[in-house]
């Protein structure tokens, strides 16, 4: 049982040291607080928020069929990023299981598949997108203001 604990203290004084020489690497003007780094990547993310607004305005508001069909797939696609954000910054399989999720699992691939699913969904809307647009046309109804 002895040569257990000595090796966990063996492995966490490894990852500390890792840790340690990565601080060391990083640039120091680079080392923000945590809270400027959420809140530019939550603004970089509500960024394309307002565009989708004023889209929807444009065409009318919900009454329009491509607003139905398409504010539903924007709203799924910030739910899948939304996902992903919250894994990675929650580093939630390993917070769970530290150390088992070292190599296959980890919260940064979790955050990569789910970008990529995004990604394939996104591609998807848009060419759902462009299909409706081949076959209805243009709105003759827009409005700019």
């Amino acid at each position: 049982m002895h040569w257990r604990v000595e090796g966990n203290r063996e492995r966490r004084d490894e990852r500390t040291k890792r840790k340690r020489e990565k601080e060391k690497v990083q640039m120091p003007s680079l080392k923000v607080p945590y809270f400027v780094k959420l809140s530019l990547f939550v603004g970089w993310a509500a960024y394309g928020v307002l565009p989708t607004l004023h889209w929807t305005y444009v065409m009318g508001g919900f009454d329009n069929s491509m607003v139905k069909m398409f504010i539903p797939r924007v709203i799924g696609m910030y739910l899948i990023t939304g996902t992903a954000f919250a894994i990675y910054a929650f580093k939630i399989p390993e917070r769970w299981f530290p150390g088992k999720m070292d190599y296959i699992g980890h919260s940064h691939q979790w955050w990569h598949l789910l970008i990529l699913g995004a990604l394939y969904f996104w591609h998807n809307s848009g060419m759902m997108y462009v299909q409706y647009r081949m076959n209805h046309g243009c709105a003759n109804t827009m409005r700019i203001f």
